[in-house]
């Protein structure tokens, strides 16, 4: 008996240790190809400032040479330029190299590749914050001695037509032409950016001229500020909310829309949302990350959405990632797969998408098109981003400027069979999905009149064609 249960045991454990041992190779594999080390830095004490800068710009080379996103052309244009940046007899102040540093890496054109500042840096920043709609720039946060500005839409700054200081931050980053411009939005308040992009003339100030709702004409000086060290960088997506941010220091004060805001705009930083919509028979879906955030718990909160679809299977789902900005792509595959049959069998499954909706955001769209076929439905604007991208790689700062580089290593293509295992990112091997487009099936803008009159169009678009489809 005891010889049959070791052969037992040895048929049932030898298969899954193997199995374990071929999985733990496989994922250090994996990360060995697509999660390399940074480059290590290894240089002598810089004798001096221009010896310091020419340093970084050597390391900034072996940073990118480990960037898989560059087309052959692109790489031959970012070595040439680092050449000719090497080559300078002067040293560049911070801003003006941080903007050559970030124009050579947008040359990939890849959403993903960035030059940021190094978390720990000091961020000089304007008093006012703006978002992007499809009727202008316009402020929606401002510190208390700029509160007359808010609501205002921007019309120039220092100068510059705002369209040209736009076009100038716009190249600073790769990736779409709307994931650049929401870049663009991002920097706008930065002001070693306006500085070094050659938009503003000093490094301490900028002039903008805005115009007011009554159609009133203002032009401020903004005096920049180094920012507190505790205060969050937040994204442009939030300030579709008035709502506090926390940590956010008191003296701003945010522009309050004439109407309430609807469900999709309130309770902004709450991560995840699953609800009936009162009086209906749909059910709204919000992602606004792949990952665990704010207290919430990705998993279970999938796993709590399942089941009370489950119970209760709505005639349809809106699922809302227009501020899904990315994430594990992981975290919502399984529930993407399955959610066409947690509806209602005629029912119908309406994605809302974005510039914001990037990455995982990504991802998740595409899962959820290639499970539910023609029972999708996609509205709002395009995504951030192409379905052929690349991602995963890894982050290293440079030795001497305060600037971190992110390095892209993994081709995802959600369009396409991707072959090539040098590039190809490895685990999407696993998931069999492809789409042809993520194009909207119609396209709704964001105006600032909409969002001013407590207006989300897309999502009682969405709500419309919902009750349309189960009338009919």
């Amino acid at each position: 008996m005891k010889e049959l249960a070791m052969r037992v045991s040895v048929l049932v454990i030898g298969p899954m240790l193997l199995a374990a041992i071929i999985g733990a190779g496989f994922f250090a594999a994996l990360r060995h190809h697509f999660h390399p080390s940074a480059p290590p830095l290894d240089f002598p004490r810089a004798a001096g400032a221009l010896d310091a800068q020419r340093q970084d710009i050597r390391y900034f080379r072996k940073i990118l040479t480990l960037d898989r996103s560059f087309a052959p052309a692109d790489r031959a244009e970012a070595n040439r330029r680092l050449d000719a940046l090497e080559a300078l007899g002067t040293v560049l102040d911070r801003p003006q190299f941080r903007v050559a540093l970030m124009r050579i890496d947008a040359l990939a054109d890849n959403g993903h590749s960035r030059v940021e500042n190094d978390p720990r840096a000091a961020r000089l920043e304007l008093p006012v914050r703006v978002a992007a709609f499809s009727d202008g720039l316009y402020i929606m946060r401002a510190t208390a001695n700029n509160a007359d500005v808010l609501g205002a839409r921007v019309i120039a700054i220092d100068g510059q037509a705002i369209d040209d200081a736009m076009a100038k931050l716009e190249q600073l980053r790769g990736g779409t032409p709307a994931w650049r411009r929401l870049q663009a939005t991002q920097y706008l308040t930065q002001q070693d950016l306006l500085y070094g992009a050659g938009i503003a003339p000093d490094l301490q100030h900028s002039t903008w001229t805005v115009e007011t709702a009554v159609g009133a004409s203002i032009t401020r000086r903004l005096d920049a500020f180094v920012a507190p060290a505790d205060e969050p960088a937040v994204f442009v997506k939030r300030w579709l909310s008035s709502e506090r941010v926390p940590r956010m220091a008191a003296q701003w004060r945010a522009f309050e829309s004439d109407q309430p805001l609807p469900i999709t705009w309130i309770d902004f930083d709450v991560a995840f949302r699953n609800l009936r919509l009162p009086g209906t028979c749909i059910q709204l879906i919000q992602l606004k990350t792949n990952a665990d955030q704010g207290g919430q718990n990705i998993a279970e909160f999938l796993k709590g959405t399942e089941t009370d679809l489950g119970r209760a299977p709505p005639c349809s789902v809106i699922l809302d990632l227009r501020y899904n900005d990315g994430g594990d792509y992981l975290n919502t595959y399984r529930f993407a797969r399955d959610l066409p049959e947690l509806v209602s069998p005629v029912g119908r499954i309406f994605v809302l998408t974005g510039p914001v909706t990037f990455s995982a955001g990504i991802s998740t769209a595409a899962f959820v098109k290639h499970a539910g076929q023609q029972h999708v439905t996609i509205l709002g604007e395009p995504v951030g981003d192409r379905l052929q991208f690349f991602s995963e790689g890894g982050s290293a700062c440079l030795p001497h400027n305060s600037l971190c580089v992110a390095y892209e290593t993994g081709k995802h293509d959600y369009q396409h069979a991707c072959t090539d295992w040098d590039v190809c990112f490895w685990l999407n091997y696993f998931f069999q999905f492809r789409v042809n487009s993520l194009d909207p099936d119609e396209m709704i803008p964001l105006s600032f009149k909409d969002w001013r009159a407590g207006v989300d169009p897309v999502l009682n678009r969405a709500v419309s064609l919902a009750l349309a489809s189960t009338r009919g």
